[in-house]
Formats: C-alpha cells, sequence, structure tokens
C-alpha cells in the first residue's frame, strides 16, 4: 500500500545508484605532484553521499511518523547516581576524606494539565515526592544503581502525562548526615504543593496579561517555596542533611514523549549537581 513516504523511498534509490556509480576518487594528478598521485576525493561523490545521508534521515522520520503517537501511560525513574566528588566531610592529610557520603535524592513529580485547572486536586492526588536513597559508603569515581524507584507515575504504576509542558519534574540532591530523609521529603513535598497553589495563574498567551504567570514562573515558585523550607528547617541546627546543589527541573520535550509512543525506546536523561564540595550525576530513564 503506497503511503507518504514512498516518494522520499523513490529519491533515495535514485541517489544511491548514482552514488554506486560515481567514483569517489580523482585519481589525477594535481600540479608539481609525482606519480603516482595521492587519492583526491570526488566533490560530485562527497555531494551525492551527503544528500544520500539526507534522504535517508528524512526517510526514517517520515516513517516513523506514520506510528501512532496515541499517549500510554509512562514510567520515569531514577537509574544511577553517579559520584565524581564526594563531600569533604572529615580531611586528614595523607589520608584525605576519611568518610563516605550517603546520598539521596528527592523528585516531585506533577502533571499540571493547565487547560483544565478546575479539575485538577492541588496537592497529594496529582504530585508525588519520590525519596531514592539514602545510599551507604559512596566513593568518588564511582556509579551505584539506585534503589527500586518510581517517580511517574502517580501510584507506583505507569500514568498517562497530559503533555511535556504540563509534567513539572523538580529534583533535589542531598547528603544524609545526621538528618532524616524522610522527613526532608515530607518537607519538601509540602513546601512544592504550596507552590502549586499558583497553577491558577497560569497563561501561555503573548503578551502575558496581568496577573498571569509563565510555566517558568511557576516552577520558580515552586522551587523557592521548597528552598525557604530548607532553610528554615536548618537554621540553627549542626549536621542537618547537607543540599548539594540547586534544585533542578528534569525537562522532557514532546518529541521525546512521541518517541516513546512510538515505541521507539525509552528516554534517558542526566542532571548534574554540584555543591558542598561535591559533584554527581544522576541518571533517569523513562519508559513505557
Amino acid at each position: 500500500m503506497a503511503n507518504k513516504c514512498d516518494p522520499i523511498s523513490s529519491k533515495l534509490h535514485d541517489l544511491e545508484v548514482k552514488l554506486k556509480n560515481t567514483p569517489k576518487f580523482i585519481s589525477e594528478p594535481g600540479p608539481k605532484e609525482k606519480h603516482p598521485p595521492k587519492p583526491v576525493l570526488n566533490p560530485a561523490w562527497r555531494d551525492l553521499n551527503n544528500r544520500v545521508n539526507g534522504a535517508r534521515l528524512a526517510l526514517r522520520a517520515c516513517e516513523e511518523s506514520l506510528i501512532s503517537n496515541a499517549p500510554v501511560p509512562l514510567t520515569l525513574t531514577l537509574t544511577k547516581f553517579v559520584c565524581l566528588d564526594q563531600s569533604d566531610e572529615i580531611w586528614i592529610p595523607l589520608l584525605g576524606n576519611t568518610e563516605n557520603d550517603e546520598p539521596y535524592a528527592l523528585v516531585f513529580a506533577v502533571d499540571i494539565n493547565p487547560s483544565n485547572v478546575a479539575s485538577i486536586p492541588v496537592g497529594a492526588l496529582n504530585s508525588k515526592m519520590t525519596l531514592v536513597g539514602a545510599l551507604s559508603d559512596v566513593d568518588a569515581g564511582e556509579e551505584y544503581a539506585a534503589p527500586a524507584n518510581v517517580i511517574w507515575g502517580l501510584s507506583n504504576a505507569p500514568s498517562r502525562i497530559s503533555s511535556a509542558t504540563n509534567l513539572i519534574v523538580l529534583v533535589v540532591m542531598m547528603e544524609n548526615d545526621n538528618g532524616s530523609p524522610n522527613q526532608v521529603r515530607t518537607l519538601l513535598d509540602a513546601a512544592g504543593k504550596v507552590g502549586l497553589a499558583n497553577v491558577g495563574l497560569l497563561s501561555n498567551t503573548t503578551p502575558l496579561p496581568n496577573g498571569k504567570i509563565t510555566r517558568q514562573e511557576l516552577i520558580n515558585r515552586m522551587i523557592a517555596e521548597m528552598d525557604g523550607a530548607m532553610r528554615v528547617a536548618t537554621a540553627g541546627i549542626t549536621n542537618f542533611d547537607d543540599h548539594i546543589g540547586p534544585i533542578q527541573e528534569l525537562r522532557f520535550s514532546q518529541a521525546e514523549l512521541d518517541h516513546i509512543y512510538r515505541n521507539l525506546g525509552p528516554i534517558e536523561k542526566s542532571l548534574t549537581f554540584e555543591g558542598d564540595d561535591a559533584k554527581y550525576v544522576l541518571k533517569f530513564r523513562m519508559f513505557r
């Protein structure tokens, strides 16, 4: 059965035939060049080769577009902790850092779905804070598999996402000292939900109407609430869990979600966190 990709396929076939029949090198010697001549790439072959590669990419994109990208439930997990540099807790000359890190991550995920704000139960029903870790005995230069976790969906099972724009995933990187990771999770979960109260102010209109905010401003306010809660909790407390670097958004594009919907494979991403003399890379995987 004919489809919209047939003209691209036909063009690719013609180009491949021309490329096969075109000499790759020009063997004639240049000025002052002794025999035998050095091989010189044929400009005509180079041009055809570039056109063949472009046609192949176009055909691949066209064929992928024929596959349905109807949304299906997805899962997002944190897969690995990579320690590039550990925090310097106890430093002894000649021995270096004598205390290993105990890192953990907190990930707040929510589908804000602003096209139907009135139906969103802001809070636990449409958002989720996931604690991953803490790991123990983590050394610099090592990679560690994350404990089993489901960042998305909401009930620890695959869930639909209304759109990439509506999905907000905020990641907090921590190092456990004498604090309680579960208490930190509860604290930041509550702060993130306070920030979500601004979802009703969202607007995608340009110019922005008075009193309305952009998606990025919503994220900024959510992060500010979480940062503020952390500062209040740590005020005057010795050896409270350390915050490694700023809170970051893990962003997915609609093209990436469509890639998964078409069953073309998972999408893997990473975020780098640096602070408190430590540096970590967190790796994530979204799949159907």
